[in-house]
């Protein structure tokens, strides 16, 4: 039996709990509270990190599967940081790229 599983990143960027380091992939805003709620954009670091233990546990439960991981063409429609939306997907696209 052959297995396939694919992985699709839209963005570089997380939200989420300050307090506890808990990340989303958005704060939806009838919880959001800005003494709680940071955002900040993930490293090439951490998304290397991120996939590997996404392989890690595919491949135990899956030894034989193929995966392929893809990037969103579709760009970022808001962004948090200080720059326009344009910037913002290039700098995103680009370390999800690296």
């Amino acid at each position: 039996r052959n297995s396939s599983t694919k992985g699709t990143s839209g963005g570089g960027a997380a939200g989420g709990e300050t307090e506890c380091d808990v990340l989303w992939r958005a704060v939806p805003s009838h919880v959001y509270d800005p003494g709680r709620h940071g955002f900040r954009v993930s490293s090439v670091a951490e998304n290397v990190a991120n996939l590997r233990r996404i392989v890690r546990l595919i491949r135990e439960h899956v030894p034989s599967a193929s995966i392929v991981f893809t990037l969103s063409p579709v760009p970022l429609a808001a962004t948090f940081r200080g720059v326009s939306c344009v910037t913002a997907n290039s700098a995103s696209k680009a370390i999800l790229r690296a």
